[in-house]
């Protein structure tokens, strides 16, 4: 079988070949290939040590952006690729990271040290595709299964759990038994994981369309960063998931909706200020009432995050909103370029100084302007507005 490889990535395996060295495509771009799916990015791997890779690309601009590990970055043609070293890996002493890391010339060896089959497939058009572990087996079965020992994979750097949950949603593939086995068993190593890196992984999950078959499969693996996350919040959530985009905020502030401290646990996952807007605002409009364009521009003048996706929030919670007729209403308030925030005003604060009034009475006078022109649009002129804060005073 032929891969097609794009130019800016054969040059720099024919310069790797024409300076005595191998070089392959490995991991996730062949992966993608076989399966027809969009390749993002291209790693490449060579028995050349980080010293020689510095010589071949001399005459291109090159990052040394994990060069203790063996790694660089080579701009080809404008694009930025890694390269690293064949390696083997030493003692894990912390479920993530390795003691150390030593150079191989063995193509074989390096693959042995990755996480899952799938993951292990090396290619060049010399050699063609190469597969020690039964990757394209699995592939053809719709497999995820850990390299040699589910165990020891595991044991070696815990967030693989997290990574085989996260393919197996995103590719709708099953679990390897002994792996799925193993995952459950040794779940507790994920509290050597940095919140940081579990708030990546699980972003990952939330994406994945089989979202509700890994909440119900592996619930107990999720229990042990979200605890809050029972059986029962899990259960009465995945209709809503299920009608729910593919999208990670929306999907957290379903699972959270019902959660009392819901801004707690997703602070305790490093979530950043606007994700945490977003699924809070979700939250805590809930139950918004919106039968009517008033109702939704009034809705509209307090809402910090997208009404898109609140919308889309509301739609997977809500059997009874009437996502139909708000999206109308929605549209006819844009179109028509309807007034529903103060920036829309005819008037600004200055003019209300003008007429006599200070400090918070300002504010005050600027809403209530904007209650007024929210129910009555045409009322959204200069002259109006000037003359009904004048019948005020």
């Amino acid at each position: 079988m032929q891969i097609q490889i794009p130019d800016y990535i054969q040059v720099l395996i024919d310069l790797l070949n024409q300076n005595h060295y191998s070089a392959y495509i490995v991991g996730g771009a062949i992966r993608n290939a076989l399966l027809g799916l969009p390749i993002h990015d291209y790693d490449l791997t060579t028995d050349a040590t980080p010293d020689e890779m510095l010589q071949v690309f001399s005459t291109h601009r090159v990052f040394k952006t994990g060069i203790q590990h063996g790694t660089i970055t080579v701009l080809s043609k404008g694009q930025p690729v890694e390269i690293t070293t064949f390696r083997s890996e030493n003692v894990y002493e912390d479920h993530r990271h390795p003691s150390g890391v030593s150079f191989s010339k063995c193509i074989e060896e390096d693959c042995k040290r990755r996480d899952f089959t799938i993951n292990a497939l090396c290619y060049n058009n010399h050699e063609g595709l190469i597969d020690f572990f039964g990757g394209i087996d699995d592939l053809q079965h719709k497999i995820i299964r850990c390299i040699g020992n589910a165990s020891e994979r595991i044991d070696e750097d815990a967030l693989r759990i997290l990574r085989a949950l996260r393919f197996a949603g995103r590719l709708s593939f099953t679990i390897e038994e002994k792996t799925a086995t193993t995952i459950h068993k040794q779940k507790d190593l994920l509290h050597y994981i940095s919140e940081e890196r579990i708030h990546t992984e699980w972003i990952g999950i939330l994406e994945t369309n089989s979202l509700t078959s890994i909440l119900v499969e592996y619930s107990d693996i999720i229990q042990v960063f979200i605890p809050e996350l029972t059986k029962d919040i899990i259960q009465h959530s995945l209709t809503a998931i299920h009608q729910s985009p593919l999208d990670a905020n929306i999907r957290m502030a379903i699972l959270l909706k019902d959660i009392s401290n819901a801004k707690g646990i997703l602070e305790r996952l490093k979530y950043s200020g606007s994700e945490q807007a977003i699924i809070l605002s979700c939250i805590q409009n809930s139950e918004y009432k919106l039968s009517s364009k008033i109702e939704l521009k009034q809705f509209l003048s307090t809402l910090k995050i997208p009404f898109d996706t609140y919308h889309q929030y509301r739609s997977a919670i809500d059997t009874g909103y009437q996502k139909e007729t708000i999206h109308a209403y929605h549209q006819e308030i844009h179109n028509m370029h309807e007034p529903y925030q103060l920036k829309d005003l005819a008037i600004d604060g200055n003019v209300v100084k003008e007429l006599g009034y200070q400090g918070k009475e300002i504010a005050s006078i600027l809403q209530k302007s904007l209650n007024t022109v929210i129910e009555n649009p045409e009322n959204n002129t200069v002259e109006y507005l000037t003359n009904m804060i004048k019948r005020t005073l």
